[in-house]
């Protein structure tokens, strides 16, 4: 468990973890607000040996998608009504469902604002063209697309303000390198906002950004890690990296939206107080928090979590893991950690292809003694859905 202290006689406050990949500091935080909203883990990654866990993101930890919303409004407050039209963009794969919520709530705080949403990917979209391309340096996946087609196409050469979303600021390097690559395919954009749920830069990569900057968080720090031996030990599989192919049906933020999307998909049952866990599947997260929503509207006790590329190694935060294949056929190994932690009596998968996610959990939890039932609910976007 992460050490909590406070520096003494002085307002700073102190978050001290210690991993088997190394040791993690964080300075001038409020220990409470951290163990709030953060967690910790090691990463399997030679480039980076720690993982911030977010309680609120629904991604490696079963979440109240109640978590989810508010988190997003409270990063939407901070974001003021920049020069119209306003480009948001959503870092793949963790940050997409988070940061088309910032999105969605942002609308309501600025109805009648001309905005638009963009999400990086690493799964290519046919018929799209790719706007930009960056690289995520310290990350398992490192290269990122931006790509277009559709309703999206004619706001982009009049967008004026770009808000780009992530989970979390380390150095800002990440920010930067996006920045710049949307910047040089729209370089009629005048101002920029990151916006994220943790935010360890003190602000030091704004004078790197492209055009004048603002950064916007729920917790903001420095970080100081010092690796150890089991990071040095750490590598990534050669497939961490590779593209996956989105299906025709896939949804459409991937390539630009002009308002939140939904998905056409059969309607979700629940019985008060059945505890069900909905799983997105990578980047498409945005749904599994819409299900969710469905489900405790009936009375029904949702979590959401994702299938995710991350490679984690078990420890802290992460309990357990179990390991699946990549449904978009890239050969990336996918992985869900704590897929018990919610107690579920039911799974439902929110998957874009019927694949075989369902079966692999199955079994997984059979193996386990688990009597979970598990069901894929099959969401499709655009004309053909």
């Amino acid at each position: 468990m992460p050490e909590r202290e406070a520096a003494a006689g002085t307002q700073q406050h102190r978050v001290t973890v210690e991993l088997p990949t190394g040791t993690l500091v964080l300075e001038g935080v409020d220990p409470v607000r951290v163990a709030a909203l953060c967690d910790f883990a090691a990463r399997a990654n030679p480039k980076r040996g720690f993982l911030i866990v977010s309680k609120v993101l629904g991604r490696h930890l079963p979440t109240p998608f109640e978590a989810l919303r508010h988190a997003a409004d409270a990063l939407a407050a901070q974001i003021p009504a920049f020069p119209e039209p306003v480009l948001f963009c959503g870092m793949a794969e963790t940050a997409t469902g988070l940061a088309q919520s910032v999105w969605a709530a942002w609308r309501a705080r600025h109805p009648g604002a001309a905005s638009a949403y963009v999400q990086s990917s690493r799964q290519t979209v046919a018929d799209a063209w790719v706007l930009c391309r960056f690289e995520e340096g310290h990350s398992h996946a490192a290269s990122h697309m931006v790509q277009v087609a559709g309703e999206v196409e004619a706001l982009l050469p009049q967008a004026r303000s770009l808000v780009i979303i992530d989970d979390e600021c380390s150095t800002g390097s990440t920010f930067v390198e996006a920045a710049e690559a949307l910047v040089a395919a729209l370089p009629q954009i005048e101002r920029i906002a990151v916006a994220s749920l943790t935010d360890w830069s003190a602000g030091a990569f704004l004078p790197r950004m492209p055009r004048p900057a603002s950064a916007h968080s729920l917790i903001a720090g420095t970080l100081h890690w010092t690796p150890g031996a089991g990071q040095a030990a750490a590598s990534l599989a050669p497939t961490a990296n590779r593209h996956g192919t989105a299906p025709a049906t896939g949804m459409r933020s991937r390539t630009g939206l002009l308002a939140p999307e939904a998905a056409t998909r059969a309607p979700v049952t629940a019985a008060p107080g059945e505890r069900v866990l909905v799983l997105g599947d990578g980047e498409h997260a945005y749904e599994a928090l819409r299900i969710a929503e469905e489900i405790a509207a009936q009375g029904g006790i949702a979590a959401i979590q994702s299938i995710t590329r991350t490679p984690a190694m078990l420890g802290h935060a992460m309990q357990s893991v179990t390991t699946l294949a990549d449904a978009y056929g890239s050969g990336a190994t996918c992985h869900v950690y704590n897929l018990l932690a919610h107690r579920p009596e039911r799974i439902v998968i929110a998957a874009e292809i019927a694949g075989r996610q369902a079966d692999e959990l199955r079994e997984r939890l059979a193996q386990a003694g688990a009597p979970v039932m598990v069901e894929t609910l099959l969401c499709r976007y655009g004309e053909g859905a």
